[in-house]
């Protein structure tokens, strides 16, 4: 069993509404561990459950720990009815790439069922972990898009397309059985846990690759520091409770949260470029100079990338995907979060970096050390 690393003290937070008993669905994965942190640092009575698949890692004390899959109704209708949670904060969610049958039964199957369990048990207050890419074609550059923009006619991908059908599910159920929910779409998450960005731009580092650059590094992005997603997920929950206090509940409008998705990011869109070179830095490495590929021809080199990929039956390190992820412009507006939410991250994108670089330092270290321990039994 692996625990959770510890990390520093998180900063200020006073709670608008105390939080009393939370089971957080996936919270042992990247995001949801985080999300469990930080109900223990804000919400320090709280009663803290977690449902996931897998339980032997990211596990704090004083937590309950059930494992299960989020597509078994009755497994699931079993922990809720042991834990009894006023909120359900669901944080799980598949890598992009997967095949389409698996982000099915995950993002739309494995919803429904949460959600519908969650419905007959009586919970008051649901929280949905969504994606910034709902609203993403997969050809259009997106440019400060705001919650208003539609889900598209044509989805870029399958993880795109079930995260939309998932989302669509989570607010259309909302006050239904009494449950309020709301939907938190996330953009370029990197953090402490991450097994996807950090270790993409660290391995290009090992393998010696930073000199190279795919377009002309004019587009923006937004990343987001995995501590600030989380955090948004505690102001969430506050605010479905802080509804659910009145004598009787308001009338749904456009003021009220529950119902609404919203958009979570740093709030610091950077080009795209800088970001990799941010982390290298951290290690010590800046790049003596610069090959710069044009979009087209990095285009025609991920192809190949690809193929020799299937050739050998691996994962391609190097795709036409990766290759215009970073030469779009995909940057959001957050301020509907800061208006409604209260949201303000608290941590910048450099403080982020520097909190994930070390952990993944710290991982690296430990790795060591136990190598060395069985080489010497």
């Amino acid at each position: 069993m692996s625990a959770a690393p510890s990390y520093p003290p998180d900063p200020p937070h006073t709670p608008i509404a105390q939080l009393t008993s939370v089971l957080v669905v996936g919270g042992c994965g990247f995001l949801g561990h985080h999300v469990v942190r930080q109900i223990l640092s804000y919400h320090p009575t709280a009663r803290v459950s977690v449902l996931d698949l897998r339980i032997n890692v990211n596990q704090f004390p004083n937590v309950e720990y059930h494992a299960g899959d989020i597509t078994d109704r009755a497994r699931v209708d079993e922990v809720l009815r042991i834990t009894k949670p006023s909120a359900v904060i669901d944080t799980v969610s598949p890598i992009a790439g997967l095949p389409r049958e698996v982000q099915f039964k995950v993002n739309v199957e494995g919803t429904r069922t949460v959600l519908e369990a969650s419905q007959a048990a009586g919970v008051k207050a649901f929280v949905w972990t969504s994606s910034a890419s709902v609203c993403f074609d997969g050809r259009s550059d997106v440019i400060n898009q705001d919650e208003t923009a539609p889900y598209p006619e044509v989805p870029m991908d399958s993880y795109n397309e079930t995260k939309a059908i998932g989302e669509r599910m989570v607010l259309e159920a909302n006050r239904e059985g009494g449950m309020l929910t709301c939907a938190l779409r996330l953009s370029g998450l990197f953090g402490e846990g991450d097994r996807q960005m950090l270790p993409g731009m660290l391995g290009v580092l090992a393998r010696g690759q930073t000199k190279f650059q795919i377009g002309n590094n004019d587009n923006l992005f937004d990343f987001t520091y995995i501590g600030n997603s989380a955090y948004a997920h505690i102001l969430a929950a506050e605010h479905l409770h802080v509804l659910l206090s009145h004598s009787s509940l308001p009338p749904k409008t456009p003021s009220t949260v529950d119902g609404e998705a919203f958009l979570i990011t740093n709030g610091s869109p950077v080009y795209f470029w800088d970001m990799p070179r941010a982390i290298w830095a951290l290690k010590g490495h800046f790049a003596p100079y610069h090959i710069v590929f044009p979009k087209q021809l990095g285009v025609v080199m991920g192809a190949g990338g690809e193929f020799v990929g299937w050739l050998l039956g691996k994962e391609p390190g190097f795709t036409r995907f990766k290759v215009k992820f970073s030469c779009w412009n995909r940057y959001f507006c957050i301020d509907k979060a800061k208006k409604m939410l209260g949201y303000k991250p608290l941590w910048d994108l450099q403080e982020g970096l520097v909190r994930g670089v070390k952990w993944f330092e710290e991982e690296e270290q430990r790795a060591k050390e136990q190598q060395a321990a069985k080489k010497g039994q």
